[in-house]
């Protein structure tokens, strides 16, 4: 199988500037005039903001759409949550992403200060550099309690 599209991956160590403007990896960078979502989420109890393409949201809300179980009304309520937990946002020219001020203090980060992003395929996310340390601390916990991603990853 070959891996085709844009795909983030790997971490990477940012700094925000004194306007909360993150310049992001080639490779992280949406198409020119596209939207990303910035999300407050826990990855494995580690706060985060997911960042989002066009591409993912839509997909987000596709998914909300065949969830083969659920009625309208819990569809509904999952879609609803999913615009009010977003904040729609534009990489610039320069392939810079600016997280509002509310949101990089709510989460931790430092205007100007470190970030780190981590590439999550079609998606990435970003970490203050305490909770990039957490991160990694949970996932080899997670590895650790779970044979089964080792064995995929080839990793035991």
């Amino acid at each position: 199988m070959a891996i085709s599209g844009q795909y983030c991956i790997g971490h990477h160590d940012r700094q925000l500037d004194t306007k909360g403007r993150l310049s992001l990896p080639v490779d992280f960078r949406p198409a020119s005039g596209e939207s990303v979502y910035l999300l407050e989420v826990k990855v494995l109890g580690v706060p985060t903001l997911r960042v989002l393409t066009e591409a993912a949201f839509v997909q987000k809300l596709q998914d909300i759409d065949e969830m083969p179980e659920a009625s309208a009304k819990t569809r509904d309520r999952a879609r609803g949550m999913l615009f009010g937990m977003s904040i729609e946002t534009k990489v610039n020219e320069q392939g810079k992403l600016t997280i509002p001020k509310a949101l990089a203090d709510g989460h931790g980060l430092s205007v100007p200060g470190s970030a780190l992003l981590v590439g999550r395929g079609k998606l990435f996310e970003i970490y203050t550099p305490e909770n990039g340390e957490a991160l990694k601390v949970a996932e080899e916990r997670d590895r650790e309690e779970n044979a089964e991603i080792n064995d995929v990853l080839g990793l035991s």
